[in-house]
């Protein structure tokens, strides 16, 4: 009956995690700023400036000169990026590079293809194109308990914070064999950094698998409790590496739980 009442609880915490997740993604997508990539096209797209002003120098970096400086309510046009830069044309016919800070705030003009006054986001060019990206696939290798693991994962972000994800992990150690399917939820404090920390809370069903030759021991199922958390660090914009430590508490028939220490490095793809 403590099993079951456990497996509840788990379930329920759950539950309440992903469905607070949907909610914030709904608020996400309706008061998120636009990608102004998604509306630039071949041409590029008209902004007005809403910052106090916006340095123009001429190349994409603090160490090119200042050529000129737009104020609040100027119009800019956009049709390139380079990291955390964009170039810019005024409506005087000059031209240059504007760091993405100066453009905060920054909105789509008449006629851009977007309703006037809608934000442009103007967040590193390969961020926003990763947080476009629902599904993530990946694959790990690690320690389980001293035994040697591989892990394959899939993962849907409902929002830039939060995640759900779903792994199935094969032990192999040397007198048993272990299954691990789960079911996480992944938060992101701080989705925009390069080098970004997570943490992880799931449940889900161990297998144990006693290798016959080496003890007498029945196979066994039972629910696992996990906590972690790990380290993203984005490479390219499809390309993420992944290290990350899990704690898994396995609830037992026997008066006392199992522990189990995951450690873990490995790769995603975005798609």
């Amino acid at each position: 009956m403590d099993l079951i009442r456990q497996l509840r609880v788990a379930l329920v915490a759950l539950t309440l995690v992903f469905n607070c997740a949907y909610s914030l993604n709904s608020y996400a997508i309706e008061w998120n700023p636009l990608n102004w990539q998604l509306f630039a096209g071949a041409e590029g797209i008209d902004i007005i400036i809403k910052a106090p002003f916006a340095e123009i120098r001429t190349g994409p970096g603090r160490g090119y000169p200042v050529t000129h400086v737009v104020e609040r309510g100027e119009k800019l046009h956009v049709d390139k990026s380079k990291t955390d830069w964009y170039r810019v044309h005024t409506e005087e016919g000059l031209s240059g590079w504007v760091h993405s800070e100066e453009l905060t705030g920054a909105e789509f003009a008449q006629d851009s293809g977007v309703e006037a006054g809608k934000s442009a986001d103007f967040r590193r060019a390969d961020k926003s194109e990763h947080e476009l990206r629902r599904w993530e696939l990946g694959l790990a290798l690690g320690d389980f308990s001293g035994a040697r693991a591989t892990t394959l994962g899939l993962q849907y972000h409902m929002t830039a914070n939060l995640s759900a994800e779903l792994k199935y992990t094969q032990a192999f150690g040397n007198f048993s064999n272990i299954k691990l399917y789960s079911l996480n939820a992944i938060h992101q404090p701080f989705p925009d950094w390069r080098f970004s920390p997570f943490f992880t809370l799931g449940s889900g069903l161990m297998q144990t698998f006693p290798n016959s030759g080496l003890v007498e021991t029945e196979d066994r199922e039972d629910t696992a409790m996990t906590v972690g958390g790990g380290l993203f660090i984005y490479a390219s914009r499809n390309f993420m590496l992944r290290t990350e430590y899990n704690h898994h508490t396995v609830l037992t028939s026997r008066p006392e739980n199992d522990e189990v220490h995951e450690w873990k490095a490995g790769f995603s793809v975005f798609f």
